[in-house]
C-alpha cells in the first residue's frame, strides 16, 4: 500500500512498570448494587454495551443469544436466544446490530442480526462476506455499519437500517495474522482497528490503511491489542491488551505516551467521562481494573463474581453504575462507585 507508515514499538517501554501494583489514595470504593441473572449458562460472554438513548444495556450471551437489561429496574426485559455464537453489537437510534459468528465450515452461521429497538423484534439477518464477524461500530453521520471479520482479516462496510447492504471490504495488516482483527472504532473521522499486536488507522472514505503500529505483544488465543476509547482531555486513545498493560497512545503517530498496568489482560475498556474513570474488564480473572483518566494512573481492581473471566462490561454514563459480566455466575454484577469522602 503506497504511503503506508509502519511503527514498531519495543516492549522495553514497559521496563520498571509495576504490573498489578495498587496505588494509595483511591478516590472511590465500589458497592455491589445487585446481581442480574442472565438467561444463559456460566462461561465466557463476549460483549456488553450501554445505550444512552434508552438506558438499556445489551449483553452477548455464552454460545447463543443476546439479552437487554433495563438499567432503571436492573432486570432483563428482552432476550433473543436464536443468535448463534454472538460476538459484539453496535446500535443507532432505531436498531441494534448483533453479530452471529460460528466461523468457517459448512452450515455455519455468520450474520448481522438486526433488532428493532421500538418493538424488540428481529427484522433481518444479513450473511456477512467473511466468517467470524467480530468487532462492530457505527458511523451515524454517514449511516454506515462496519464489521471486522476475524477469519478473513478485513473490515466490511454496510449501510445501516432494517436491511443492511454490503458496500465494500477493506484488508487489514498484517497480511497473515496469527489471530486476526478484534474491535475497532471510529474516532474523530478515522477508523482505529486492532489486529494481532497492531493498532492501525484507516480512512473511512477509501478504506486504505495510513499507519500501522506494531506493539510487539505476546499473543495468546485472544490476540494482543483489544478494546479502546477516546480520551478527549488528553487527546489520546487508551488501548487495552492481553499482555497485562493498557497503553495511552498518541492518535496521530500511534506511539505509546504512557503504559499502565492491567491485572490479568483486558478485552473491553470503557470510560466514564462524568467521573473521570476508566475500566478494563479482565479476561484472566473475575473482575475489572479502575483508572483515573485525568491522572492517567491505575487506582484499584474490583472483584466481580466467582471464578471465571469478566472479559467484558459497560458503564451507565447517567448513573455511573458499572455492569460487569460475571461469567462464572452467568450474571451481570452491578457496581456503584462511591466517593471515599462520602463513606467517612
Amino acid at each position: 500500500m503506497s504511503g503506508l507508515s509502519k511503527v514498531l514499538v519495543s516492549a522495553a517501554l514497559l521496563s520498571g512498570l509495576a504490573i498489578g501494583t495498587s496505588f494509595a489514595g483511591t478516590p472511590y470504593t465500589f458497592k455491589l448494587v445487585t446481581k442480574i441473572p442472565l438467561p444463559t449458562k456460566p462461561g465466557h460472554g463476549d460483549w456488553v454495551a450501554f445505550d444512552p438513548s434508552n438506558q438499556n444495556v445489551y449483553v452477548s450471551l455464552k454460545d447463543h443469544g443476546m439479552a437487554v437489561i433495563d438499567t432503571k429496574t436492573n432486570k432483563v426485559v428482552h432476550a433473543f436466544q436464536d443468535i448463534k455464537a454472538p460476538n459484539t453489537m453496535s446500535f443507532d437510534k432505531n436498531y441494534v446490530y448483533e453479530t452471529a459468528a460460528e466461523g468457517s465450515g459448512a452450515g455455519k452461521v455468520n450474520q448481522i442480526v438486526v433488532i428493532n429497538k421500538h418493538d424488540w423484534k428481529i427484522v433481518s439477518r444479513v450473511a456477512t462476506k467473511g466468517t467470524s464477524p467480530d468487532g462492530t461500530f457505527i458511523d451515524p453521520a454517514n449511516k454506515r455499519l462496519y464489521v471486522a471479520s476475524d477469519d478473513n482479516n478485513w473490515i466490511e462496510e454496510y449501510t445501516t437500517g432494517a436491511h443492511p447492504k454490503f458496500v465494500a471490504k477493506y484488508p487489514l495488516d498484517p497480511a497473515k495474522p496469527e489471530n486476526g482483527p478484534d474491535v475497532a472504532a471510529l474516532i474523530n473521522g478515522t477508523i482505529y482497528a486492532t489486529d494481532d499486536s497492531d493498532v492501525e488507522t484507516l480512512d473511512p472514505n477509501t478504506g486504505k490503511i495510513s499507519k500501522v503500529a506494531d506493539y510487539q505483544l505476546k499473543q495468546n488465543k485472544f490476540g494482543g491489542t483489544k478494546g479502546m476509547f477516546w480520551d478527549a482531555g488528553h487527546q489520546a486513545i487508551w488501548v487495552g491488551t492481553t499482555n497485562h498493560v493498557i497503553y495511552i497512545v498518541d492518535p496521530k503517530s500511534l506511539l505509546i505516551e504512557k503504559p499502565l498496568p492491567e491485572t490479568a489482560g483486558a478485552d473491553a475498556v470503557v470510560d466514564d467521562p462524568g467521573l473521570g474513570l476508566a475500566y478494563a474488564f479482565e479476561s484472566g480473572i473475575p473482575g475489572f481494573d479502575v483508572y483515573s483518566i485525568k491522572d492517567e494512573k491505575y487506582l484499584t481492581t474490583v472483584k466481580a463474581g466467582p471464578k471465571g473471566p469478566t472479559h467484558s462490561g459497560a458503564v451507565d454514563t447517567d448513573t455511573h453504575n458499572v455492569y460487569a459480566y460475571a461469567g462464572g455466575a452467568a450474571a451481570i454484577y452491578v457496581y456503584k462507585p462511591v466517593a471515599q469522602s462520602a463513606t467517612k
